[in-house]
């Protein structure tokens, strides 16, 4: 049953084809398969679809939710080719998704493809929050004392959050324009506290957005096949549509500045510049090109340089408009002068390589569209050869992906349907800032239990709805010794904050040795972890070497661990606060049993089982504190499989020789039979560190 008391009707979506965004190795299409090519949604009345597309909320089987866009059926489609134009307009709507999907501010897409009714769609991320339009609506922004619009600062707060977004796209080989901002398609985020200087937001619905390269037409202005913009925050030459003088005007990225600055008139003031929807009829093209909008009266004197930039990108010339980094650093002035904030306008960098793929450019011609006209960027991707970047070191945007046919085979599909494969490679992270990963952690640290923490973690695309942590989630940091290094996420909501502070978001592990240092330089009579030289060295000379960007998001947690060394009681089991950390066996390997140990040393298990629990990464790939081999704890130094120190004293070893012994992982990956003295032995041994977001 719904909300309403009405029956829910769950709709089973299969996509019969799908051309997905990214590359897929054929050991892992069944994966992918289940993952992308089967949804439920709940079926819709034909009256509540958005004219010729419906947007739905989609889940997989694994409970992975997504948005999804389909084009459905008119009166008017009585041939196969009657409904060509916007078939043809909604695969370039995914074009245009595919150029910024790794850019922040915009939805990631997934896929495009043919569901069992014969439907092309569109599967993307599912923003979560509400439009800035319903925000509106329902009073959700801070209002002024006389309570009309919202206040200077809110309005500042999402004007420099979209136009960051926009700026962001000058990394791409061409350029992108949205065309239709509005409020409602700038999605803000549920997680988004009231009054921050710079607002959380998406830009969402590209069915109006062009993708071109910077001297070249793309295949929506050559046919032009565009969905008209919004007519209340529209510039002039959007309007004009039946005017082809205006076909240059219509590539300008000055048209989402007006279009912006439209909806910071509306945020501020309460009306839209022009209130068109109080004059039915009226010529909105005439209304815009010879009529200026009425001024906005400021809520308090000093908001007069906020009104003075919004006001400037009302332009009905576009050359009289600022640009996005004008307008961004005129918002950004009068913000940090009211609130005393440091604003600053993050550089755009062009998006990591998501994946290789042979199949060329262009349209596929089981869709009825016509191929790319020369000049769109096209070319035939080379199996697992780099991203290729232009001469200019900006990302060239292109088809780089793969047709996915259920049961091509058995249906006989022609061989065109299924090219060849290329490496299957997970986005990873490296196209998140720290700054975007400290954030999603502070989404789930906020989580109020573990379940909850599981569902904000798996619609971020970080784990599998049993938890599971997703592979290839690695990112690469530049340490300023001019190294490089690559950690790991390993588990989610999982380490505690000190003094009962709850949870941290994000763990994560180097994924290869930092250093090959002993835990001591000299012998170590008592004491473990809390007194070794190692520790005292990741805290001070190895986080020296960390950049700012991670080290001012990385958070203290509280690590158990055996700091007497020569113990048998599990009270020598103490807390320490720690920035960066060595694993100890139990995070490794799990818990031991009493009756796994030798005649008389049963109590070595309590001792090793109190030292934390197993990170679900390692959980996931079967690694063992048992004494056995395991694969994923192997490890290199200069080439060759090495020692790496675990925190975890020995308590027997400590016993036998008169001074503490740390166990260590060995070349083989077993977390169990290498202890050795502090001091070391003839073996390097080598550091591998974790931390918290």
């Amino acid at each position: 049953m719904s909300s309403e008391g009405k029956d829910t009707t769950i709709e089973v979506i299969e996509f019969v084809q799908l051309d997905t965004s990214f590359a897929v190795n054929p050991k892992d299409e069944d994966k992918v398969r289940r993952r992308y090519m089967t949804m439920l949604a709940e079926k819709r009345p034909d009256e509540a679809r958005l004219t010729d597309c419906e947007l739905l909320r989609a889940q997989n089987t694994e409970g992975e939710t997504f948005a999804l866009k389909r084009l459905r059926p008119l009166p008017g489609d009585t041939n196969s080719f009657s409904r060509r134009g916007r078939e043809a307009a909604l695969f370039e709507e995914y074009r245009c998704q595919l150029a910024v999907s790794q850019l922040r501010g915009f939805p990631k897409v997934y896929g495009y493809g043919v569901t069992q009714d014969g439907d092309p769609a569109i599967l993307m991320e599912w923003i979560s929050g509400e439009t800035l339009l319903d925000a509106e609506r329902l009073h959700h922004l801070p209002s002024p004392a006389d309570g009309t619009g919202c206040t200077g600062h809110v309005v500042a707060g999402l004007a420099l959050s979209v136009l960051q977004t926009l700026i962001s796209t000058s990394c791409l080989d061409g350029i992108f324009i949205h065309r239709d901002i509005s409020p409602r398609n700038i999605m803000i985020h549920a997680s988004t506290e009231a009054s921050p200087d710079i607002l959380d937001t998406h830009l969402i619905d590209l069915g109006s957005a062009i993708f071109m390269s910077r001297s070249e037409a793309t295949f929506t202005r050559t046919l032009d096949v565009w969905r008209s913009a919004t007519p209340e925050y529209a510039p002039p030459e959007m309007l004009a549509l039946d005017d082809r003088s205006y076909i240059e005007a219509r590539r300008s990225p000055s048209i989402d500045i007006y279009a912006l600055s439209s909806v910071l008139y509306e945020m501020y003031g309460g009306t839209t510049p022009y209130r068109l929807s109080e004059h039915p009829g009226a010529n909105a093209f005439q209304l815009k090109t010879t009529t200026a909008p009425a001024p906005l009266v400021p809520h308090v004197p000093e908001d007069q340089p906020l009104i003075d930039a919004i006001m400037s990108g009302l332009a009905a010339a576009q050359d009289a408009r600022p640009s996005a980094e004008d307008l961004f650093h005129r918002i950004a002035s009068w913000q940090e002068q009211m609130t005393g904030h440091t604003i600053v306008l993050k550089q755009a960098s062009a998006p990591a390589a998501s994946g290789r793929s042979h199949l060329q450019s262009g349209y596929i011609s089981s869709y009825n569209t016509p191929a790319l006209p020369e000049g769109v960027p096209q070319r035939i991707d080379t199996g697992d050869a780099a991203q290729p970047e232009s001469s200019s070191g900006k990302l060239v945007i292109s088809r780089r992906s793969l047709l996915i046919g259920a049961g091509a085979a058995a249906f006989g599909v022609a061989a065109w349907r299924t090219q060849l494969f290329g490496l299957l490679a997970d986005h990873g992270l490296n196209s998140y800032s720290w700054d975007d990963i400290a954030g999603i952690a502070g989404e789930i640290e906020g989580a109020a239990s573990y379940d909850d923490a599981l569902s904000i973690a798996v619609q971020r695309g970080l784990a599998r709805s049993d938890g599971s942590i997703r592979d290839g989630l690695t990112k690469d940091i530049e340490l300023l010794d001019g190294t490089t290094a690559t950690v790991q996420l390993i588990d989610i909501y999982h380490d505690d904050r000190p003094d009962n502070g709850g949870k941290a978001g994000l763990t994560f592990a180097f994924t290869e040795p930092v250093a090959a240092r002993n835990m001591s330089d000299s012998a170590m009579t008592a004491g473990g972890w809390e007194a070794c030289g190692l520790r005292l060295w990741l805290s001070s000379d190895f986080a020296a070497l960390v950049p700012d960007e991670l080290l001012s998001h990385i958070i203290p947690v509280s690590k158990m661990t055996n700091n007497a060394g020569a113990t048998k009681s599990t009270d020598s089991v103490t807390a320490t606060d720690e920035t960066f950390w060595l694993f100890s066996m139990a995070e490794l390997g799990g818990t031991r049993e009493a009756s796994s140990f030798s005649a008389g040393y049963g109590y070595l298990a309590s001792i090793i089982n109190a030292e934390g629990t197993q990170y679900r990464y390692w959980k996931d790939h079967g690694v063992s504190s048992n004494g056995t081999p395991n694969n994923p704890t192997q490890k290199t130094w200069n080439g060759a499989q090495c020692y790496w120190w675990l925190r975890s004293p020995s308590p027997d070893c400590s016993e036998d020789d008169g001074q503490t012994w740390f166990n260590r992982v060995g070349p083989n990956g077993d977390v169990f039979h290498f202890a050795t003295a502090a001091t070391g032995d003839d073996n390097t041994t080598t550091a591998l560190p974790g931390f918290c977001l």
